[in-house]
């Protein structure tokens, strides 16, 4: 992030409760939904609170911070153990490997700075990554749980794009009163970077350029889901052309991309080594690295792709610096990084937690993919079901590319998490796939009926 944004937008509150009426009554009147609505509603509080008010609202608890969307998470835990909901969660690897790899980001942190404010920021990771994870894991169980979630997000694009249009003619944020966020919004090479609630205007376009492919989804439902597709479709597009930055423009393209390679899915290992292995030719034939493409990509005025580039080919010219147990932001300074400003999540990870955070970081994101390929191929017999997997696959995807050209942090998380929950909770229906082929036929015809269950019409349950 830059410096401004630092200023404004986080380090400016940290350790200070701030406390807006308005903010008040919504995180009542949300935790209170959260806790009294039917299950498969119960996300849409949380993203309400995420994209209409700003991070900057918060509690201060013996020196921890309560941000208002941590609050709505705790609301959300307390319905977990009130209907004992958690109660029908099922372990998968993508839990085990999350698991590893947030006590790695922690401790390895930990032990790198030494410092009591250390442990509170690791605290604070903690509780947003494990929190907010199982938690949906635990609310979100089938199709239908996500149908539900897209028709809410959907709802909540439409006034949040009208407040993008506003403070993109107005030139004045309204979720200024709240804090966190500027009142006059910033201007980069003549045109306004809107942001809203949001922390940053690049991490309000990435949000809604990475949920884009599940509206996109929601056109193969049926004949009247396709005026709502297209209404959550055109305001994410809207949204993300206020937000004026390269970053999610580029998301976008991903997003589109990944959609288009539906029509190559059962090629898609042809598609993966055709690109390692055009990449690795550009890299012997160019004169400079292959990542100092990304120095060349510009979707919209004055972006700053040779600042990501140099930040990429200073962390492989310094690994030894940060390859054990990362390295601190003076360290990254003295490569020559303007203001430690890292930009690129996947180096984000080795700076704080060393190579080993940032490998589990990747086995992450390996399995969610691995669990996404078994899953539309289950589907593959159910129209809706199939669009809807390949949208969260791609939705993954849009994820990837963003953490190439920012960090996240503020709002964003939730959605991160609530992808991977998606993944995690899905791929425990596709255990069938990957058993041994079935030698009799009785075993075939439990097979047949298992598969019955899993249509977005006839399940409802966790396997």
């Amino acid at each position: 992030m830059d410096e401004e944004s630092i200023v404004i937008g986080q380090s400016a509150y940290e350790g200070l409760t701030t406390v807006h009426p308005l903010g008040l009554a919504a995180v009542v009147v949300l935790g209170l939904c959260v806790l009294l609505l039917p299950r498969r509603w119960s996300v849409f509080p949380l993203l309400v609170m995420a994209c209409l008010i700003p991070s900057a609202q918060r509690i201060v608890i013996a020196g921890l911070d309560f941000t208002f969307l941590r609050l709505m998470v705790l609301f959300g835990i307390a319905r977990l153990f009130i209907r004992k909901e958690h109660l029908s969660f099922a372990w998968k690897p993508l839990d085990v490997v999350i698991i590893l790899w947030v006590i790695s980001a922690m401790l390895i942190n930990i032990i790198q700075q030494g410092t009591f404010g250390a442990v509170v920021n690791r605290l604070g990771f903690g509780f947003d990554a494990f929190g907010m994870y199982f938690l949906f894991r635990c609310l979100i169980r089938n199709y239908e749980d996500i149908d539900r979630l897209i028709a809410g997000s959907i709802i909540i694009s439409v006034p949040v794009a009208i407040f993008f249009i506003l403070e993109s003619r107005t030139g004045h944020n309204i979720f200024s009163v709240f804090g966190g966020v500027e009142a006059i919004t910033p201007v980069r090479e003549g045109r306004l970077r809107c942001q809203g609630a949001f922390s940053h205007a690049i991490l309000a376009g990435c949000f809604w350029a990475s949920m884009t492919p599940l509206f996109a989804a929601y056109w193969w439902k049926g004949d009247r889901q396709k005026l709502y597709a297209a209404v959550g479709i055109s305001a994410s597009v809207i949204i993300v052309l206020c937000c004026s930055s390269s970053t999610p423009v580029m998301a976008v393209i991903a997003a589109v991309a990944g959609g288009a390679m539906f029509l190559l899915r059962r090629r898609m290992r042809i598609v993966r080594w055709g690109v390692v292995l055009t990449l690795v030719g550009l890299h012997l034939v160019m004169q400079a690295p292959v990542w100092h493409l990304i120095s060349r990509v510009s979707a919209v005025g004055g972006s700053t792709g040779w600042h990501r580039y140099f930040l990429i080919n200073q962390a492989i010219v310094n690994f030894s610096d940060w390859w054990f147990i990362g390295c601190s932001g003076n360290t990254v300074i003295s490569w020559g990084i303007f203001a430690g400003d890292v930009t690129n999540q996947y180096l984000l990870e080795g700076l704080r937690g060393g190579f080993l955070t940032l490998c589990l970081f990747i086995t992450v994101i390996a399995i969610a993919f691995r669990e996404i390929g078994k899953l539309w191929r289950f589907q593959s017999r159910h129209r809706y079901c199939l669009a809807l997997s390949w949208a969260i696959g791609v939705s993954l995807f849009v994820h990837c590319t963003n953490f190439m050209g920012v960090a996240y942090f503020g709002q964003i998380h939730i959605l991160w998490y609530l992808v991977m929950a998606m993944i995690g909770s899905m791929s425990i229906r596709i255990a069938p796939v990957s058993m041994p082929v079935m030698k009799h036929s009785s075993q075939a015809v439990q097979i047949r009926r298992y598969r019955n269950l899993q249509t977005f019409e006839g399940y409802n349950g966790l396997s």
